[in-house]
């Protein structure tokens, strides 16, 4: 095939693959199914249904890997507000809550993260194929072209560290994605992420040639950590209608946004998984109303004065409150929950191979 021929049908494959992927989650937004990770759960059955694959043909008959990518997205903010029209002159309300995580930080995902890595590693081994070092990945003159597309790590945003292993970058389709926030979960979040994702077409090329460099099929881990679960309570037409609104919020620690990409000469498979996995809640140590500032107080008293002085019957609450976790519970229960996530995504890559 000739190479501007090759290039066109990797390029539509995966520009495909990446619609699959998007789309779906502008249509049905968080609807996955949860699964509580707890002493009795069995990672192997678990993987046996919880995947969608789009197509399989680059997962078939692999015996030697690389990991070039591997990246933990830790959410450590999240926020979601509601808005109702109210009847005739009955005004708007609205209504936000606003949560944020405290009491761990960028030492603690890096150790959750390298510890993640090196687990992974060692599973895919004990399933059967041959894994490359990651110092032969790293040394790989077209892993050091396609670092300078991507990021070093920790990619930060003010509500998430994306982190992973010393010396691996962040590219392509890891990349895509973040966040449980109403924005990242509506059409324009979802939007965003496939800019990201077509964005990382153009390292398919290079991707193809890293994985002939190496000899080996090249598989790029994509997971995610929250601790909160936001909803808006004032969702549908009559919701909407509704002369007050409501948010609502649930802290517990969660993995899910769990996706690998594999690349296997020219052919390019993506399996993701279904399952948002709940973690124990003991990780947190305590849910606390943030602390008012004298600012705040004086800003609310300026709104309120200028609503009345208007005439306006708008109504808008607000809550601010934190999640502080106990630093050594997190690491031991957001590791263990990640562990079993990663150990359902080489479960399922034994099936499929």
């Amino acid at each position: 095939m000739p190479a501007s021929t090759l290039k066109t049908f990797i390029t539509a494959t995966v520009a495909g693959c990446l619609v699959a992927f998007a789309l779906p989650s502008m249509a049905s937004g968080d609807k996955t199914t949860p699964l509580t990770v707890d002493a009795s759960f069995d990672a192997a059955a678990a993987a046996a249904k919880g995947f969608t694959i789009a197509d399989n043909k680059a997962l078939k008959g692999i015996k030697r890997v690389a990991v070039p990518v591997f990246a933990v997205e830790f959410v450590v903010a999240d926020n979601v507000s509601s808005t109702t029209s109210g009847f005739a002159a009955a005004g708007r309300a609205t209504s936000s809550l606003y949560y944020k995580l405290l009491g761990v930080g960028e030492a603690d995902f890096q150790v959750i993260t390298d510890a993640l890595h090196q687990q992974f590693l060692g599973d895919l081994k004990a399933s059967g194929v041959e894994v490359l070092d990651t110092a032969q990945v790293m040394a790989a003159p077209t892993y050091r072209k396609l670092l300078a597309t991507g990021s070093p790590a920790p990619i930060k945003t003010d509500s998430t560290l994306m982190m992973s292993p010393p010396g691996l970058g962040i590219y392509g389709f890891a990349r895509t994605g973040g966040g449980n926030s109403a924005k990242s979960k509506s059409v324009f979040g979802a939007l965003s992420d496939m800019g990201a994702g077509f964005a990382a077409v153009g390292a398919i090329t290079d991707t193809i040639q890293l994985g002939t460099e190496l000899d080996a099929s090249l598989i790029e881990v994509r997971m995610r950590v929250s601790f909160v679960q936001l909803n808006d309570d004032s969702k549908g037409f009559f919701g909407r209608l509704s002369s007050t609104a409501a948010t609502s919020g649930r802290s517990f620690p969660s993995v899910d946004n769990v996706m690998i990409g594999v690349q296997s000469g020219p052919w390019r498979s993506t399996m993701t998984m279904n399952h948002t996995l709940t973690l124990d809640n003991a990780a947190f140590a305590e849910v606390r109303e943030k602390a008012s500032t004298t600012g705040d107080m004086v800003g609310a008293v300026a709104v309120g004065l200028l609503k009345l002085a208007i005439g306006s019957k708008d109504s808008s609450s607000s809550k601010e409150l934190e999640v502080v976790a106990d630093p050594a519970k997190y690491r031991d229960v957001v590791g263990a929950g990640l562990g079993s996530a990663g150990r359902m995504l080489v479960a399922r890559l034994q099936i499929e191979r």
